[in-house]
């Protein structure tokens, strides 16, 4: 098997991870949206306890009690299956910063509550942030969620700028061979 590399790319909701799984892979890239993946990326109850049927309309008290966690060991198998490319992990999770040891980079996709608020009203295949209490507890989470990240080493790239611009900041502190890097101004 090859060198095992891996970069997350994070943020949350409506920060852009899917959108950069999709752009990455259209440059030939390896990059999964981790949300696809039901064996890597669940809803965990408080002793992490795989959770089957998680309610229609989560209230704030339902939500404080569970998380969308990562299997660490499905996270194993994803990376080393990509060797010997590096493998993009878009998307989040509660537990991504105890993972962190298992990336060369761990990106943050850096947004404003306006913009995520936008965003998630703008999107059509994913109801996270209108559903029950959702909404309320993203507004409550952004600003502690991207401190910790920031706190933990998180590379902090401004998502509100144009994807072209993200994936390039991206690529070029990766160091991916051939990135085009003239519009990276830091």
């Amino acid at each position: 098997m090859g060198v095992v590399s891996a970069v997350l790319i994070t943020g949350c909701s409506g920060a852009g991870k899917t959108t950069i799984a999709a752009a990455l892979a259209s440059r030939g890239l390896v990059a999964i949206d981790s949300d696809d993946d039901p064996l890597l990326a669940r809803m965990v109850d408080a002793d992490g306890n795989v959770v089957e049927h998680e309610p229609p309309e989560p209230d704030l008290a339902w939500l404080s009690r569970h998380s969308w966690s990562w299997d660490p060991e499905r996270l194993d198998i994803v990376i080393q299956t990509a060797a010997p490319a590096t493998l993009y992990v878009c998307g989040g999770a509660a537990n991504e910063l105890e993972l962190a040891d298992r990336f060369t980079h761990i990106f943050m996709l850096e947004i404003d509550e306006a913009t995520m608020l936008a965003r998630i009203d703008a999107r059509e295949n994913n109801d996270w942030g209108r559903i029950g209490d959702t909404r309320e507890y993203l507004r409550r989470f952004l600003p502690g969620y991207q401190a910790r990240l920031r706190a933990g080493g998180a590379i902090a790239i401004d998502a509100r700028q144009s994807l072209d611009y993200v994936v390039e900041t991206i690529l070029a502190v990766a160091e991916v061979p051939g990135a085009r890097t003239s519009r990276v101004t830091g």
